[in-house]
Order: C-alpha cells, then structure tokens, then sequence
C-alpha cells in the first residue's frame, strides 16, 4: 500500500512538472510541489509506521537498512522535507518567488533552524549507523566506524549546532545577528 501512495505522487509531481511546461499553466509546477512533498511524508510516514527504510540500490551497493529508532529519525527528515516542499510550493503560489527569497536573504532565522534540525537529525542518525556498515572484517567494521560515521557525524553536529545557534540568534535577537554579519547579506541582494 506504501509503495503505491509514493509512486502515485511522485508519478503527480512529474506530471505535473511536465504539464506546466507543455500546457502553459505554472501553477502546475506549484502542484508538483506539493506532490513531491507529499510524496516525500509518505516515505516519510512508512518509516515511522513500520519503523525501517531501505535506502540506496543493491545493484550499485549503496544499500543502507535502517530499523529502529534510526528509521523513525529517517522518517522524521522526509517528513520535514515533505512539509518544506509543500510550504515552498504555498508561499511561492501565494506571494511570489521573489518576495520570499528576499524575505529569507534579509530573515534567514526560519531556513537556518530548519537546516540545522536537518543536520542534527542526520548527525544522530550517522552515529547510530544502518545494518550493513557492520558486516565484514573486523577492520573494515573499524574504518567504516570512524570515516563513516563517527568523522561525519561529528561534523553535521558541529554544522547544526552552529545552524542552530545562528538560527536562534537571528529569531530572537535580530539587531545582535545584523551587527555579527547578516547586513551582508542585505547589501548583497542591493
């Protein structure tokens, strides 16, 4: 039943994207959006239900297995990507695409909390590591622990919480974030 909910709003989304093009109907595009977003929560949702995800392919062997709680963290990104798409295709349908981005270029608290929530959540999820980097000789297992996902973790946490940190700042305390940086990025955008 999952599989056929994702591909029947992935197959929408390109559809549509298509459509836009050919029939001349931009607003077509906004519904891709919200089609690859929902599409996205399904993925998203499977995850958290059944509490694994299968990512990547065998044929190239990229496979990743995740069960656990490390799935649900899985669904949970998906899930906020989903919920991303759709606001994006929402605010760009109702405002105007350049608007918002000089809204976030001048404000950009909102996206900055949103990527290091991103980045946490993957940070975590690299340190508790998929099914297959366990398997194999002792000191494979090894190096795919420290370069695989120790180093990377470490580093996506340092990037959220510094996100984190800058996000924070901008919402609370804008003033304090200009005088630290963020007017330029408004003299950029002049």
């Amino acid at each position: 039943m999952w599989s056929a909910v994702q591909i029947t709003f992935f197959a929408l989304g390109i559809l549509c994207a298509l459509g836009a093009d050919r029939l001349s109907m931009p607003v077509l595009v906004h519904i891709g959006l919200v089609c690859f977003g929902l599409g996205g929560m399904a993925v998203g949702w499977e995850a958290i239900v059944t509490r694994r995800i299968k990512l990547g392919s065998r044929r190239s062997g990229s496979r990743q297995t995740y069960s656990g709680f490390p799935a649900v963290l899985q669904g949970i990104q998906f899930n906020l990507i989903g919920l991303f798409l759709i606001g994006a295709a929402g605010v760009t349908y109702l405002n105007g695409g350049s608007e918002v981005a000089q809204y976030f270029t001048s404000r950009p608290g909102i996206p900055l909390f949103v990527f290091s929530l991103l980045a946490l959540l993957q940070s975590l999820i690299m340190f508790l590591g998929y099914r297959e980097i366990n398997t194999g000789q002792g000191w494979m297992v090894t190096l795919n622990l420290i370069f695989s996902r120790m180093l990377p973790g470490v580093i996506l946490l340092a990037l959220g919480l510094g996100l984190l940190a800058l996000g924070l700042l901008e919402i609370v305390a804008p003033a304090i974030f200009d005088r630290l940086g963020g007017e330029y990025l408004e003299t950029w955008r002049r």
